[in-house]
């Protein structure tokens, strides 16, 4: 979601990795929405060329995508071709993601292969031979040996092969539906009628079977014995020639980071940490393992529920780790139990799956509680807690003599008036409470209604006069617009670390270029300071930035 300090972010990213300039086109795009190249020529005010070399930087780093589609010019005139560019605003806010990126290979893999993500991160999208050259090593054992690290990553699909660099759309008649491509680029389009650049994406995305796959000059599995069949022979030879070209082939091909894989393990472990902190260990290592053997058919990201398992595939997985191989399988059923799973059947046995999107929502409803705690107290947490669970309140007006009244009034105005809340008039004509109450809930010395036929999370506050014509104030808490709300606050305090890191490194920049040796008392006690401080608001980002992606990216 690009909100308005999103954007800032976002072109305070480009601008401290590519400078002022690239920024300036970046903000272009962020803010005009997709361009033309003569357009982001007239809205910036810079020259033709300096515009062209920042959108050449843009694409390399994967922040824009160019595609080529269909313009009609006039009556009686041929339709022309024309190239359009749109900002790719989430590959951008990744870039505060690459250390998270580099530890999650580091942790599954091993140093080689963190050394290459690390250039791919670095350079945004480089050729097979130009990731070799870059270990600056000419023996062979070490090539061998970086092809082997970089299988390794794109079978994991840490890796993927770069989109079209300018895929045409054809138009689109209004009576067609939009056809879906296959594999997992556009199963994270929404369903339903898609926007151009959700188009172009999508075109521009290879399809799985091409995106993970390496053709390596190094030798084919074919077999060469004598005693081949004569036809065999020459199929062999057509495979040999086929591998040949397409190893000639691979070396034009670029790669980059795939972003969707590293968001999906780190969604896997958002719910996992919940679970362990939410119910217990065992539930934990539960979904872990449902999770891990499930990972490669989940077909995008924010998936809903997780793939059926059968009870014997999810006991292996358990008995896969050291902390599962004590858990006896009826531990292993009350911990599906615990995470909700009702069994389901597939085919001839029961399957299990867990409801990821349902703790995705728990995870954001606990940040946006603790902001309400930390910043107005423990009576308006309460009150959005209880707003927030759906329950249907009425408070007593100001003619009622509880004293606590006054403060939950002061309370919901002013959540109403940081966007917390929502808020509406409405008229209403009561002959008494009784008639539409069902019960009350006790909140100290204040008496909160529940009413049975409201159909919204609202609070309402009425004047209590039988028979007369009231006006309520009816409250409620609108999720949608509240994460949006919740996000662009994340985004003002990410940007605010951001500067603030800058700001520092700016004021300490003489003493970061003094030799070591050099940086001696003053001089040493100015740069330690430099030192914590840095890693005290890198530290607070990462961790803001792990909130962030829940709203945006889970």
């Amino acid at each position: 979601m690009a909100t308005q300090y999103g954007i800032q972010l976002a072109v305070h990213l480009i601008s401290s990795h590519f400078g002022n300039l690239v920024a300036k086109v970046c903000d272009c795009l962020l803010r005009k929405g997709t361009l033309t190249l003569a357009n982001i020529i007239r809205f910036t005010d810079l020259p033709p060329q300096q515009v062209k070399s920042c959108i050449l930087v843009l694409i390399q780093h994967n922040c824009v995508q160019a595609y080529a589609m269909q313009q009609e010019v006039g009556f009686g005139e041929a339709p022309r071709v024309i190239t359009q560019y749109t900002v790719l605003f989430y590959n951008i806010l990744h870039r505060l993601r690459f250390a998270k990126f580099l530890a999650i290979v580091s942790e599954e893999l091993d140093k080689e292969c963190e050394e290459i993500l690390e250039g791919l991160l670095q350079h945004g999208r480089l050729t097979l031979e130009q990731i070799l050259d870059r270990a600056k090593s000419n023996q062979s054992g070490v090539q061998d040996s970086l092809r082997e690290s970089f299988i390794k990553l794109v079978r994991a699909r840490f890796v993927e092969r770069c989109p079209a660099p300018e895929p045409f759309l054809a138009p689109q008649s209004k009576e067609e539906t939009p056809a879906r491509k296959r594999g997992a680029k556009s199963a994270k389009l929404v369903e339903g009628p898609q926007t151009i650049e959700q188009r172009a994406i999508a075109a521009a995305a290879p399809m799985d079977a091409k995106r993970f796959s390496v053709i390596m000059n190094t030798g084919t599995d074919v077999d060469d014995s004598p005693n081949a069949a004569v036809g065999e022979k020459r199929k062999q030879d057509a495979l040999e020639l086929d591998k040949e070209s397409g190893a000639s082939c691979e070396k034009d091909v670029l790669w980059r980071a795939n972003f969707e894989e590293f968001v999906r393990r780190l969604r896997h472990k958002a719910c996992i940490a919940n679970v362990k902190t939410r119910l217990d260990d065992g539930a934990a290592i539960v979904l872990s393992a449902m999770l891990e053997a499930t990972r490669s058919e989940e077909t995008k990201v924010k998936i809903e529920n997780s793939v059926p398992l059968s009870m014997d595939t999810i006991f292996e997985g358990v008995m896969k780790s050291e902390a599962g191989r004590s858990m006896t399988l009826e531990r292993v059923r009350s911990s599906l139990i615990q995470l909700g799973c009702a069994p389901g059947v597939t085919g001839a046995a029961e399957s299990y799956s867990v409801d990821l999107k349902n703790i995705i929502e728990l995870v954001q409803n606990d940040e946006v509680e603790s902001i309400i705690l930390k910043r107005y107290g423990k009576e308006a947490y309460r009150i959005f807690r209880l707003l927030s669970k759906s329950y249907h309140l009425l408070e007593t007006d100001k003619d009622t003599t509880f004293v606590e009244k006054k403060d939950t009034a002061k309370i919901l105005y002013q959540l109403w008036k940081d966007e917390y809340l929502q808020m509406e008039w409405v008229s209403k004509k009561f002959q008494g409470i009784e008639t539409c109450c069902s019960t009350h809930i006790q909140m100290g010395a204040i008496k909160i209604y529940v009413f049975k036929w409201s159909t919204a999370s609202v609070v309402m506050k009425l004047n209590l006069y039988a028979g007369r014509q009231t006006q309520f104030q009816l409250w409620k808490v609108t999720k949608d617009t509240l994460w949006g709300h919740a996000l662009n606050e994340m985004y003002h305090s990410a940007l605010n670390l951001s500067l603030r890191v800058a700001y520092e490194l700016e004021q300490e920049q003489e003493i970061i270029q003094l030799p070591r040796e050099k940086r001696v008392g003053t001089l040493g006690s100015r740069f330690e300071r430099l030192r914590k401080v840095r890693i005290l608001l890198e530290s607070s980002l990462m961790k803001l930035d792990d909130t962030i992606m829940v709203y945006n990216d889970f």
